[in-house]
């Protein structure tokens, strides 16, 4: 059957699913869904866009694109910045932002349990009523969704503290590429009170999904942890003459168990380009920033944070560190965690793309230094921004071009592709399995032929995401 008659007749079916008003082939519709925040990617054009309203209608849909033979991309808020939810081989882009029903706070297990199309701002706004808190926030979580992030395995402010927010996940609910519908965790148990361990029933299953990009199944329903939400904040800024001593304040933290939500370093110029943008709205005095800046937000209970600030003091002072007192800097970024891309949007005229990646704390120094090799290299502006993720620091420099610079744009392509294989020779790895980290992924020849093996056993007919990380 010619694709076109094919489509019509699969869009026909899925209306008989999900409801006429959730299914749409119009051109203005799948324009708007051959891109996502992903500036500086191509667009692809989906055949079909889809707006399911449950699991079982998502599982439905599922084995119908199986008969077809017709790819299927689950999409959330859109807000992902490496192409990942792009139709690159056309197909159905699998919206699931109605999807957004909070289906449990389990204030008994300290858990909550959401669909796949709930923000983290919404989340975040219902556990506040309760004094409670989910401590992970991407910097687009006014329209960033869970079960998104949980794709991708994020991170934002709040993951100095407690990491990728794959380290808070208890359980999911993924359906899989032939329509199977299966729950993680403790909730496998149909007995069970709800969701209160991740490690049950064998291997950790629910880790299978967490950063596949939606290529081994989609996820529909998340397991979290949450916790007291914090009584109190510090923000603080030290300064540093040498990249061992940041480094070293930020393993001390670690070490003493420090209660750091959210620090980042910053060399001083790239922080100067950043109070240039942004030092007026934050009400940042002039400052002369020395070489190294450690910016950070601790918090918890007052006593705790009183005497974590105490012995911060001490430790950066030991390591030729000093407070600069610019408390309104650490404080923007912490107060504006939920929206830092969409300040992004109007802070500077460019395009960019950006390289998320993990560095050992202790090499940040090495993975900053190959970030400016490369953009001297094809003389690029760009930054070496990142953010303390557990143990690793999570960097995403961003490469800037304008958009109607064509040459620019080509160069950019180049100076990622050449980005990214130094990264990894240097130690560090990929944040999440964008497709530009193929091309290397691929030298990893056992790792990568492992992840093809499970594509191929979840996935027989290559219609989940295809080519998002894995070639055909």
């Amino acid at each position: 059957m010619p694709k076109k008659e094919k489509m019509k007749e699969l869009a026909k079916r899925i209306r008989e699913i999900v409801g006429e008003k959730h299914v749409s082939d119009s051109l203005d519709v799948l324009i708007a869904y051959s891109v996502t925040a992903s500036i500086g990617f191509d667009s692809y054009m989906p055949d079909l866009v889809v707006k399911p309203g449950s699991t079982e209608e998502v599982a439905e849909i599922v084995k119908l694109a199986n008969e077809y033979k017709i790819p299927i991309i689950p999409r959330g808020g859109g807000t992902g910045l490496q192409a990942e939810a792009l139709a690159r081989r056309g197909g159905i882009i699998l919206d699931l932002t109605r999807m957004d029903k909070i289906l449990d706070i389990n204030e008994e297990n300290l858990s909550v349990t959401v669909e796949a199309g709930v923000t983290f701002g919404k989340l975040d706004k219902a556990l506040m009523e309760k004094g409670l808190w989910f401590p992970i926030y991407p910097e687009s979580s006014l329209s960033a969704t869970i079960a998104g992030n949980v794709a991708v395995n994020g991170a934002g402010p709040g993951s100095a503290l407690y990491g990728c927010i794959g380290e808070q996940i208890l359980g999911l609910k993924v359906v899989l590429p032939t329509g199977e519908i299966i729950t993680t965790g403790s909730m496998a148990n149909p007995n069970s009170p709800g969701h209160y361990l991740r490690y049950a029933f064998g291997p950790d299953i629910t880790g299978l999904f967490i950063g596949s990009l939606g290529a081994f199944g989609i996820i529909t329903e998340v397991a979290l942890k949450i916790y007291k939400r914090p009584e109190e904040f510090k923000h603080v800024t030290y300064g540093f003459e040498e990249a061992k001593g940041a480094m070293e304040f930020l393993r001390q933290l670690l070490l003493n168990n420090i209660s750091v939500l959210h620090a980042c370093i910053y060399e001083g110029d790239i922080l100067t380009f950043f109070i240039e943008l942004l030092g007026e709205e934050y009400g940042i005095p002039k400052v002369e920033w020395p070489p190294y800046v450690v910016s950070l937000t601790i918090g918890g209970r007052k006593d705790i944070v009183e005497h974590d600030f105490e012995l911060m003091e001490s430790i950066a002072a030991h390591i030729g560190g000093r407070n600069l007192d610019v408390p309104q800097f650490p404080r923007g970024e912490w107060t504006d965690r939920m929206r830092v891309y969409a300040k992004a949007s109007y802070m500077h005229p460019f395009y960019w793309r950006i390289l998320y990646h993990h560095a050992p704390i202790m090499r940040w120094n090495k993975a900053a230094e190959t970030i400016r090799e490369v953009l001297e290299k094809y003389g690029l502006l760009g930054h070496t921004s990142g953010l303390m993720s557990g143990r690793s620091y999570n960097f995403y420099p961003h490469l800037y071009f304008y958009v109607d610079d064509k040459e620019a744009f080509e160069k950019v392509k180049q100076a990622h592709a050449e980005l990214a294989s130094k990264l990894l020779k240097i130690g560090c790895v990929p944040f999440k399995l964008a497709p530009y980290w193929i091309g290397e992924i691929k030298k990893l020849r056992e790792y990568y032929g492992f992840l093809r093996r499970i594509k191929r056993v979840l996935d027989p007919n290559n219609i989940m995401n295809p080519g998002v990380f894995l070639e055909d």
